[in-house]
C-alpha cells in the first residue's frame, strides 16, 4: 500500500495536485496524508509578551487548518470515488519541510506530491522556496511536481532524461518501474549530448542503466543538440506526448540547470507536465 504525503495551502494548484497524488496508485489501497504549515500566520501575530495569547492564537489557527484539511478529505474522497484512499490529516506551526521530514520518518511516506503555478511557479519552486527545502532537507524521497495546468491522470508517456554521469549500480530506479507497471506505460531514456559520440562514462553508465532496468520494458533516444538540451528535450517532450518528465537530483547533473532562471525560462513543457525528482539515494 502506497502511501503518499501532499502539502497543501488550500489553493487550487495545491487540490490539483491532490487529484494527481490520487492517480499515481488507482488499483490499490492508498494513504495520503495531507499536510499544511501555519508557521507564517502563527510567526507573524505571535507576542513576545503574552503567552496566553500565543497559545490561544496556536489553537485557533490549529482548528481553522484541521476544518479546512477535513473538508478537503471530503471532496478528494467523493472525487475519487472509484479509488479507495485513507486521508490522514497533518498541521502544525512547524516549517513545511520539518513536517514532511517528521512524517516521511515516522509514517513511512513513499513518495511527495505538490503543486505548483507553471512556468513563472516553476522558477518560483526551483529557486529558493519550499520545494527547494524539501528536495534539500528532508530524508530522500523522490518528489513529484505538478503544474497548475496539468490534466490529473494516469502517467502512460514517461521520460527519464538522464546524464548518465550516475552508477546505475548503486541508484535505486524502482519507483520508475512501479510506476511503468502500475499503468503500462511507456518508458523513453533519453541523454541528450553535444558531441558526435558519447564518453566512456556515459557508454559504461549507460551499460549499468540498461542491466537496472532490464525487467521492463523501453526504448532509448540519444538527442544530438548543437544547441540547447532543454530544446531538444522540449522538442522530444512534444513529439511524443510525454506526461511524466523524470529527472534526478544531484549536485553537478542535468536538474542542477533548474536553478538558473535562464534554464528555467525556456521550460516551457514545465507549465503542462509534471515533473518526477529522483534524490540521488534513498
Amino acid at each position: 500500500m502506497a502511501h503518499i504525503l501532499v502539502p497543501t495551502d488550500f489553493s487550487k494548484n495545491a487540490y490539483n495536485a491532490l487529484c494527481y497524488a490520487t492517480r499515481l496508485y488507482p488499483d490499490e489501497k492508498c494513504t495520503i496524508t495531507l499536510a499544511h504549515s501555519f508557521e507564517h500566520l502563527f510567526s507573524t501575530n505571535t507576542s513576545r509578551i503574552d503567552i496566553g495569547r500565543n497559545e490561544q492564537l496556536y489553537n485557533e489557527l490549529e482548528a481553522d487548518s484541521l476544518k479546512k484539511l477535513a473538508a478537503i478529505k471530503d471532496k478528494i474522497i467523493v472525487d475519487s470515488d472509484s479509488i479507495e484512499l485513507e486521508v490522514n490529516l497533518v498541521t502544525g506551526a512547524q516549517s513545511l519541510y520539518k513536517m514532511v521530514n517528521k512524517s516521511i520518518i515516522n509514517d513511512a511516506i513513499d513518495i511527495v506530491v505538490m503543486g505548483t503555478k507553471g512556468s513563472s511557479g516553476v522558477q518560483e519552486i526551483f529557486i529558493g522556496t519550499q520545494t527547494v527545502k524539501l528536495i534539500n532537507n528532508v530524508k530522500p524521497i523522490p518528489v513529484v511536481v505538478v503544474p497548475q495546468q496539468a490534466t490529473p491522470s494516469r502517467p502512460t508517456e514517461i521520460a527519464y532524461a538522464t546524464d548518465l554521469k550516475i552508477d546505475y549500480a548503486q541508484y535505486p530506479l524502482e519507483i520508475i518501474k512501479e510506476l511503468v507497471r502500475i499503468h503500462n506505460s511507456k518508458l523513453y531514456i533519453t541523454h541528450v549530448y553535444s558531441h558526435m559520440s558519447p564518453g566512456e562514462t556515459v557508454e559504461t553508465n549507460y551499460r549499468k542503466l540498461k542491466n537496472k532496468l532490464e525487467d521492463i520494458s523501453y526504448t532509448t533516444h540519444w538527442l544530438s543538440s548543437t544547441t540547447k538540451m532543454e530544446d531538444a528535450l522540449g522538442v522530444f517532450i512534444k513529439e511524443h506526448n510525454i506526461d511524466l518528465l523524470v529527472l534526478m537530483y544531484h549536485k553537478s547533473g542535468f536538474l542542477k540547470k533548474l536553478f538558473k532562471k535562464s534554464f528555467v525560462d525556456k521550460l516551457s513543457f514545465h507549465s503542462e507536465i509534471p515533473l518526477l525528482i529522483l534524490p540521488e539515494s534513498f
